[in-house]
């Protein structure tokens, strides 16, 4: 047999040092793409928070106002013909929106651990030495907790608080996460 020229055979250390060279190659790049994953779900669990906040006082009226059994509309005297209409029988109050009974459920449930995440919250930066945490509770209660008339605007958290308006902005990142740990749990 005639041996092709140009071909060069490995030698089996070469064979080695090459497989070891690939293998930290893959290795770095498997944890590269973890880490974006991590950062992605840290991304998503903290807009997931900021978006909870936002949208608490709305969780909290659905929660506690929600009908979902007919027993609950005491005001509608059509109420008998309706049913009647829809073929569920008359004077039937026992009729339920199992959909939205259960959605109200599902939110009640949420703003209890809510409310149990922030009382924690509060607890921490009262108990705090640190005069940012004090302050960080402050931001996301006026952010979010406080009536429609009390809350204020970044800016009138910064003149009241008596410092610059990137400090409101870093410390309403800060607390976020630190909520975000307490809803959804650490993600490390």
């Amino acid at each position: 047999m005639k041996k092709q020229s140009g071909s060069t055979t490995l030698t089996a250390e070469q064979r080695r040092e090459i497989i070891g060279m690939a293998s930290q190659v893959a290795i770095e790049q498997y944890q590269k793409a973890a880490e974006r994953a991590k950062q992605t779900a840290r991304d998503k669990r903290l807009h997931n928070t900021k978006l909870l906040m936002e949208k608490y006082r709305s969780f909290v009226i659905h929660s506690e106002t929600a009908v979902h059994e007919a027993s609950q509309v005491e005001d509608d005297f059509d109420l008998d013909d309706l049913l009647e209409l829809m073929d569920c029988g008359t004077g039937d109050k026992e009729l339920a929106v199992t959909s939205v009974r259960e959605s109200a459920a599902r939110t009640r449930i949420l703003v209890h651990h809510i409310d149990r995440m922030l009382d924690y919250f509060k607890y921490r930066c009262d108990h705090s030495s640190k005069p940012e945490d004090a302050r960080r509770y402050r931001i996301v209660y006026y952010s979010y907790l406080a009536e429609e008339a009390e809350q204020k605007t970044f800016q009138e958290l910064a003149e009241d608080e008596n410092v610059d308006i990137s400090t409101i902005y870093r410390d309403h990142k800060a607390a976020l996460r630190q909520l975000s740990a307490l809803i959804f749990g650490y993600f490390e």
